[in-house]
């Protein structure tokens, strides 16, 4: 779609739709917020059901070597500190960027659909479509949060970013992806005008524009149904925009259903979701059992059990009571399903360091998780990503010296564990 440069629109230049000075900083900055917030235990879980994945790293670059030193220990691990991962998500990001430079939004929307469809993703799991839509939304989100916020006037510019997402939806109206993105912009800039965010003589007239782009975003998703289009980012809009919305958190459970039907082992979804189970108010603690069990339903024909800990690992972070609840030789289990069924390296330390982080937060003698995360280094983990630990690399690698002596190279993981009971 053609459209004037930002220029000729506002004398700013601050257009995310154009501005070519300031994304690619913008993007670069994403993805190190990205990368940031790959440590924090709730997240770190690999994500399957992973279709034929996509590189995008430029033709003739070479995988990041190990680094192997020549003092290593016997029983240590080499050391990647650029992970496929890494390059992965940078690459997926760079390329999008790419594309709004060069005002190819329907090109955007058609790769987005593509790896939506496939459920394509990072080797740490991140599905490229999340990947993409956030850097799509990144230059409106800067503008959000460069914002000044002393008056509603200050969101000018963020306005003026909006009506580029609509234009291009409406140029397309079929489009789910841009419809999505459309609706995806309202809802952030009507986030950033919920009332409490603002002095008290500004809050009537930021709920009024808060209110506005939640109707706006409400009135872009009603011809748009996730599953008539399979569609886990229409999905997310909606769960979204209930969220935000005025009664509409009564809706969220179903919402939820819907959002991972479309893709089972997507821990993100789990993750945002925790926010509403997190309250008593809204999810007893039988219901959270039960929804554990669903959930590891759910997982059972790909991942066995995993399930189970894809539900409860952000729990443990925000809900009280949420260790008392779970059955820990279970997650353990569970935790060595989703490490053990075609994993890759990234999924693999990132179940490590999940293990090792409850271990440490339990603060209490687990030998089915103990075990579990020696089983799970000694018999899968063949490189270190410190990128996605939350230990330091001595730490990391004492525990693969602690695993080479109580774990042998290979056996039945039935035999290993009736013995250490």
């Amino acid at each position: 779609m053609d459209r004037q440069h930002p220029e000729d629109i506002h004398s700013s230049g601050e257009s995310t739709m154009g501005f070519a000075q300031n994304l690619l900083g913008i993007v670069d900055d994403y993805v190190l917020l990205l990368l940031l917030a790959a440590l924090p235990v709730a997240f770190l879980l690999g994500l399957k059901r992973r279709k034929r994945r996509r590189y995008l790293v430029a033709d003739g670059d070479e995988p990041f070597a190990a680094t192997t030193a020549e003092s290593m220990h016997p029983d240590e691990l080499p050391v990647e500190r650029e992970d496929p991962d890494l390059v992965e998500r940078v690459a997926v990001s760079r390329h999008i960027a790419d594309l709004m430079l060069a005002d190819e939004w329907t090109e955007i929307a058609r790769e987005m659909a593509e790896w939506e469809e496939k459920l394509e993703s990072a080797t740490g799991g991140a599905r490229y479509h999340d990947v993409a839509a956030d850097v799509a939304l990144s230059g409106l989100q800067h503008l959000i949060d460069q914002a000044p916020h002393k008056a509603i006037e200050d969101l000018d510019d963020a306005e003026i970013e909006i009506s580029y997402f609509d234009e291009t939806y409406q140029a397309n109206p079929d489009n789910h992806i841009l419809a999505a993105l459309a609706a995806r912009a309202h809802l952030a800039l009507g986030a950033a005008c919920r009332a409490e965010l603002w002095p008290n003589d500004l809050r009537q007239d930021a709920w009024r524009r808060m209110a506005h782009h939640y109707v706006e975003a409400g009135d872009i998703l009603k011809g748009f149904e996730p599953l008539a289009y399979m569609s886990p980012l229409l999905a997310e809009a909606h769960y979204l925009h209930a969220l935000g919305s005025p009664g509409g958190t009564q809706h969220l459970p179903e919402l939820f259903d819907a959002w991972i039907e479309l893709d089972p082992a997507n821990p993100c979804i789990y993750e945002c979701h925790a926010e509403w189970l997190a309250d008593p108010a809204n999810v007893s603690d039988d219901d959270i059992l039960h929804l554990a069990d669903q959930a590891m339903m759910r997982t059972e024909n790909t991942f066995g059990t995993g399930g189970y800990a894809l539900f409860f690992l952000p729990l443990l972070e925000r809900r009280d009571g949420a260790r008392a609840l779970l059955d820990r030789d279970l997650f353990a289990t569970a935790m060595l399903d989703l490490a053990s069924t075609d994993a890759s390296q990234a999924e693999i330390n990132q179940t490590a360091n999940a293990l090792a982080a409850e271990m440490r937060i339990a603060d209490t003698d687990c030998t089915a998780l103990n075990d579990t995360l020696y089983v799970l280094i000694r018999w899968h983990l063949e490189v270190i990503y410190p990128r996605l630990w939350s230990l330091s690399e001595a730490s990391i690698q004492a525990l693969v010296r602690d695993a080479a002596e109580a774990v042998p190279d290979s056996g039945p993981i039935d035999d290993l564990f009736s013995k250490a009971a």
